[in-house]
């Protein structure tokens, strides 16, 4: 995890106190690390209260969890790759430029992550009597994965494609199920309403969606989140389909670790069944 690239993602997200305590750290993130809070906070003219805050907005328990993980790899921010494909792009300059827009995604992505925030959803997920999972487009087919991955465990998992079935479904949600919602915006109109019916009726709700304030995140009891992309013309979704396929496997996978033999079992159960078909 790299506290830098954190910074750097949740920049229109500070506040001008905020704002200034980001930009002193990047500037100086040597010297940042030798430095008390209250040395900090004097030089940035604000206090170590408002550190706290900072550390907290961007992941982080507290200033002193921000300076281990900047002593860890400061100034570790690799400069994002032209993803832009043109007309006079030949199949090995495609094959180049895919490897490392690919590369930059998923290292930024597990930057991203905060292992407590992950346990938790672990839990959430374990704890839910059914869980929903709700995205549409591009995250609809990262949805679908993660459906198949529960359905393959027998963990009660509803998903559907048709969004108006999942509404259908979300009527009968109640306080002892789990939302997975996914949307890169965090602004898409179906998954909105969807959460919003699903927390009317006592729900919980995981977002997994872009670094910032947005309503998905700003309604969910936990989120995840995933790299902006910085232009509109990248390759569609395709980063932000990488994104979410890795933190929802890191979901399946947390889901199964506690007991991999029963997991073994179920898998091969299911094959068998399948099987027959061939």
């Amino acid at each position: 995890m790299s506290s830098i690239y954190r910074i750097k993602e949740n920049m229109e997200n500070f506040t001008e106190t905020e704002l200034k305590i980001a930009n002193y750290i990047l500037e100086n993130s040597e010297e940042v690390i030798h430095l008390s809070s209250q040395m900090l906070a004097k030089k940035v003219d604000s206090s170590p209260a408002s550190l706290i805050r900072f550390s907290r907005k961007i992941g982080y328990a507290g200033f002193s969890n921000l300076k281990l993980e900047l002593a860890k790899g400061t100034g570790e921010t690799p400069e994002p790759f032209d993803n832009l494909i043109r007309k006079e792009d030949t199949a090995k300059t495609m094959i180049q430029k895919s490897k490392q827009g690919n590369l930059a995604t998923f290292e930024n992505t597990y930057k991203l992550l905060n292992e407590s925030d992950l346990e938790m959803a672990f839990e959430m997920i374990k704890k839910a009597k059914k869980v929903y999972i709700l995205g549409i487009g591009g995250s609809g087919i990262v949805c679908k994965d993660l459906f198949h991955k529960f359905l393959r465990i027998n963990k009660d998992a509803v998903y559907h494609e048709d969004f108006h079935l999942n509404m259908s479904a979300i009527t009968y949600i109640t306080k002892d199920d789990l939302v997975i919602a996914l949307s890169y915006s965090g602004e898409t109109r179906e998954i909105k309403i969807a959460q919003e019916a699903a927390k009317s009726r006592g729900a919980q709700t995981i977002a997994i969606t872009q670094v910032g304030r947005n309503s998905l995140s700003k309604n969910s009891e936990l989120v995840l989140n995933i790299p902006k992309e910085e232009s509109e013309y990248r390759l569609g979704s395709i980063a932000s389909r990488f994104s979410m396929l890795a933190i929802t496997d890191l979901l399946y996978l947390g889901t199964v670790k506690d007991d991999i033999q029963n997991t073994k079992e179920k898998i091969m159960d299911t094959r068998k069944n399948i099987l027959h078909l061939r």
